[in-house]
């Protein structure tokens, strides 16, 4: 190789370290462009011919076998729902452990050069062994909790989008100035989640009356630590950060994690204060509550009735919402229908080929391939879009920032809003696809018509739309599908980011990109026999954006489609739950 391509390419490969360093380190690498950087800086000095052979394509294969993994559960929804949650958390730490053992093994040539196709096995592997993880405690938390699923998704969905963040202190403090070894630390963090495989499980239990304060409370500690993390990452980019700083840093960030421990432990004593200050019954006291001419007209609950509610496939007439959410009567049509032919009903628990079979199911699949779709392609060419527009490096990091923040904000904020609106205003869960939707093809336009500022106004609107589907999405599935397989619908549905994603991204953005380099002549000239493009100006990803916004219109359209259908059902969904806890209300002064 010549000394002029030794150069160009090194010059290539510093400029991607830079670009993507300032985003903010290593844990916002894309996989493919993460090993490519360190292997090449690894083995540049005796292999350089050999991780030439690496091309943009195939960089972009092994992106699209990273999201593949990572949003791809279908096994981990069928482990969780035939084994146990520590079934899955087990799987999980054992995949995610050796997939980032091999890629470390790669990064650092303590193994043969990996082709293709081992290496998308490595990151599919290590990727999709967060999907045990992510199944296993949003599954057991909304059986827990099945009243207040919209704000413990948030809360979840919310901590999975601060993990980068966190894991980025923790890597700092342990590895500092080592950026292969962020790799081998993904290899055996993920086997700590074993100390929790005996808490982590279903607990069926009623309500209490602070559970949605308790809630609140762990809310609040979440934005408590987004906001310590903003000042630590602004601070690290301002002065000096040495090794005891951010093992600080660290411990503080430890600290704040345990603080729902907490609330916990303050919530249980006073639960076990309530509970002594009851007077226990004698033999004199009646087991059930007088009846009122206020609850004669309530269906009530009783031996029968539960078992025709567990047994109506074989011809009950009772459809739970949920586990001591009411009940819902069956229409009269459906009445006469035979037990084997009929079909599960809204909130009634379903198969896999019962689910698959709803015009429900596809409607929501399509709406999220287009909304979380175009979402993730936008996040992902955000450092392009940037560089094309002649955006600074640091401000190409600010923008990566701004959706992080807000992607955040997104999950936890309309977790609980859906769930206060669902409950107070009788608004249901399906209007805010709706909303994100068609606020989301807002943010588009905002990157399409590339005025000044408006790459930060569209980083804030989509990131703040893609977070708000992924917390709303799987109450949706629960709610409508029932909890039985909830694990492997919700993940199911999950799979239309990845797919959309890739269409847009390589089918159309990436087509368009090119294309427009072509008009403009702008050959890459890091390497004297490239063929890559660079497009330069905001018309390199106009037309995309463009063609990304009718996207969300017409996944908003569909989302209104959903809301029409399930109207009615969510009617009677927030009824059930009012009627329930009203008798609940009516029990407890019997029971005082």
């Amino acid at each position: 190789m010549k000394d002029s391509d030794m150069k160009e390419m090194l010059k290539f490969v510093r400029r991607m370290l830079e670009e993507q360093m300032v985003r903010g380190g290593m844990r916002d690498l894309d996989p493919g462009v993460q090993w490519l950087i360190l292997h090449i800086w690894h083995i540049l000095p005796r292999s350089i011919k050999l991780a030439l052979n690496y091309d943009q394509k195939q960089l972009d294969t092994l992106a699209f076998f990273k999201d593949m993994g990572s949003n791809v559960g279908i096994v981990s929804g069928m482990v969780y729902e035939h084994i146990s949650p520590w079934g899955a958390l087990t799987i999980g730490a054992l995949q995610a452990g050796l997939g980032y053992l091999m890629i470390w093994l790669s990064v650092t040539g303590r193994v043969a050069f990996p082709a293709l196709w081992q290496m998308c096995l490595y990151i599919i592997m290590a990727a999709n062994g967060q999907t045990y993880f992510n199944t296993a405690t949003v599954c057991t938390c909304v059986e827990n909790f099945p009243r207040s699923r919209g704000i413990v998704i948030g809360l979840l969905k919310g901590f999975l989008g601060l993990s980068g963040a966190i894991l980025t202190q923790l890597y700092q403090a342990i590895y500092p100035n080592q950026p292969e070894s962020y790799i081998l630390m993904l290899s055996w963090l993920p086997t700590l989640a074993l100390l929790w495989m005996f808490v982590l499980r279903p607990v069926p239990s009623p309500k209490r009356s602070n559970e949605s304060m308790n809630l609140y409370f762990m809310s609040a500690i979440a934005l408590c630590l987004v906001l310590y993390l903003m000042a630590t990452i602004i601070v690290q980019n301002i002065v000096t950060w040495t090794r005891l700083a951010s093992i600080i840093t660290c411990a503080v960030c430890g600290l704040v994690l345990l603080l729902p421990l907490g609330v916990v432990y303050k919530s249980q004593r006073e639960d076990e204060k309530v509970d002594a200050s009851k007077p226990s019954l004698s033999l004199k006291d009646p087991l059930l509550p007088p009846p009122s001419s206020s609850s004669s007209s309530l269906p009530v609950s009783s031996p029968m009735k539960d078992k025709e509610a567990e047994n109506s496939r074989s011809g009950g007439k009772k459809v739970y919402i949920s586990e001591s959410e009411g009940e819902v009567s069956e229409t009269a049509e459906e009445e006469g229908t035979p037990p084997e032919r009929r079909k599960p009903r809204r909130g009634e628990d379903h198969t896999f080929f019962e689910a698959v079979k709803a015009a429900d199911f596809w409607l929501l699949f399509v709406a999220m391939a287009c909304g979380m779709g175009s979402g993730l392609t936008a996040i992902d060419n955000m450092g392009q879009i940037g560089a094309s527009q002649g955006y600074s490096v640091q401000k190409v990091g600010a923008f990566v920032s701004l959706v992080s923040i807000w992607n955040f904000l997104g999950r936890l904020g309309f977790g609980t809003i859906s769930e206060i609106c669902l409950h107070r205003y009788k608004i249901p869960r399906p209007v805010f696809l709706v909303v994100t939707q068609a606020t989301m093809s807002i943010g588009h336009l905002m990157f399409a018509v590339a005025f000044p500022g408006s790459l930060y106004v569209g980083s804030v609107v989509i990131g703040l739309c893609y977070g708000a589907q992924w917390s709303l999405m799987p109450a949706i599935t629960s709610e409508i599908f029932g909890l039985k397989r909830f694990g492997t619908l919700f993940n199911t549905i999950a799979i239309a980011s990845p797919l959309g994603a890739y269409y847009l991204s390589v089918q159309v953005a990436g087509r368009i990109y090119d294309y427009e380099a072509e008009q403009e002549g702008n050959v890459g000239l890091w390497l004297r026999d490239s063929s890559e493009l660079l497009c330069d100006g905001a018309r390199c990803f106009r037309l995309s954006f463009i063609i990304m916004a009718g996207v969300s219109v017409f996944g908003c359209l569909v989302c209104l489609m959903l809301v029409a259908r399930t109207k009615r059902f969510y009617k009677q969904l927030v009824y059930a739950r009012v009627e329930t806890v009203r008798r609940e209300e009516e029990e407890q002064p019997f029971l005082a």
